[in-house]
């Protein structure tokens, strides 16, 4: 039976990250993939600057879709427009989660797709996990296995019990690829705060390049409830808002997940031995609309707290706790502050009144201060 020092599930945002450093640190490292990669990710695949620091390397131009995005134009639901500069990075997942798997086979990580992880048992220190590519079917033994599989965690379904889950779909997200001509700016991120399209934060447009290798346009939302109608409702909306003529829907992409997202005890990092990064950690923030940067900075921490308890002695997942109180308090905090409880667009008004200059103001020094900080201490924008 082969053996390894950590493994990793997930070959997403959280694993590949997590993959990298603990290689880098010396420690045996494989990460599965149940799917063969690269693999199709519906996400946003919007992020900030600083996620190059926390992943510890530039994103090759390849990586990027063709169009930059350099500026945000906000629409509240009274009518009012704020637009404001603001660099981010744009590119799919795809090629984006492939580049990330590399990055981790560089520094001496292994790397399984098609390879499914379907159990494991042991306690801290002793773990065997059962993998499976196809109708085969092994068995690896490790030291500490980090969770990196996403909203619908294996492991912490296992090992966490149903903590943070609820039956049925908490929510779903729907997006439509399209051509049009018209209005809309191939530099912007349009954001739509508006309850009847997402009751959740904001629905958006703006321009993303497919494997074609041509540019499109991506109209998408996030509902609890009745997603295609809110899309449907929300993709004509922005017909008429930004004139487009010739429209052309060219794909459709949509998930679901079942994990609680507004309860109190969703966020699980893990026990002993076994550890939670990313989407399983429960790190999903829809109050800033983005989790990969949380995900990278779980992943890279987890690894941390890894190598610590291997030199140490000491229980991983006490390491990991230490190491992510900033990140966790963060997300809480959002949570909390969610426009999930609104119950009109009126209400939604009066809050980003109140709340528009302050986070401003807030984004502004934070983008300032993770300047200054390590790649281990940013904060998490806006």
């Amino acid at each position: 039976m082969e053996e390894f020092d950590v493994l990793i599930a997930g070959g997403g945002v959280a694993g590949p990250v997590a993959a990298k450093f603990c290689a880098a640190g010396g420690l045996r490292t494989l990460l599965v993939e149940k799917d063969r990669i690269p693999r199709e990710k519906p996400c946003s695949g919007i992020q900030f600057p600083y996620l190059e620091k926390i992943i510890g390397a530039p994103i090759p131009r390849d990586r990027l879709c063709n169009n930059a995005l350099s500026k945000v134009e906000i629409l509240a639901p009274d009518g009012r427009v704020t637009r404001c500069a603001f660099p981010m990075l744009n590119y799919m997942r795809d090629r984006f989660d492939e580049w990330l798997c590399l990055e981790a086979e560089s520094k001496g990580a292994e790397i399984r797709d098609g390879c499914a992880f379907e159990d494991f048992s042991g306690e801290d220190g002793a773990y065997t996990a059962r993998l499976r590519s196809g109708d085969s079917v092994a068995s690896v033994k490790a030291r500490y296995i980090i969770d990196a599989t996403g909203m619908r965690p294996v492991i912490r379904r296992k090992s966490g019990g149903t903590t943070g889950f609820q039956k049925g779909n908490s929510g779903a997200t729907l997006n439509y690829y399209f051509k049009a001509e018209g209005k809309l700016r191939p530099d912007t991120l349009y954001q739509v705060w508006n309850i009847d399209f997402n009751n959740r934060m904001f629905a958006w447009v703006y321009n993303k390049t497919l494997g074609d290798g041509r540019d499109y346009w991506v109209a998408g939302t996030g509902y609890d409830k009745n997603i295609q109608q809110r899309q449907d409702g929300f993709f004509e909306f922005v017909k008429r808002r930004f004139e487009l003529s010739d429209v052309e829907i060219v794909k459709r992409e949509a998930f679901s997940s079942t994990m609680s997202l507004l309860a109190d005890e969703r966020i699980w990092l893990g026990e002993g031995g076994l550890l939670a990064a990313g989407d399983a950690a429960g790190l999903v923030d829809l109050t800033r609309g983005v989790g990969m940067d949380a995900a990278a900075l779980s992943g890279r921490l987890a690894a941390k707290a890894v190598l610590r308890s291997s030199s140490r002695g000491t229980a991983a997942v006490r390491e990991y706790a230490g190491l992510m109180r900033d990140l966790v308090g963060q997300t809480n905090r959002n949570r909390a502050a969610g426009i999930i409880g609104f119950d009109s667009n009126e209400r939604l008004q009066e809050h980003l009144d109140r709340s528009m200059l302050r986070t401003s103001l807030r984004l502004a020094a934070r983008t300032l201060a993770n300047g200054l900080r390590g790649p281990e201490r940013q904060i998490m924008l806006p």
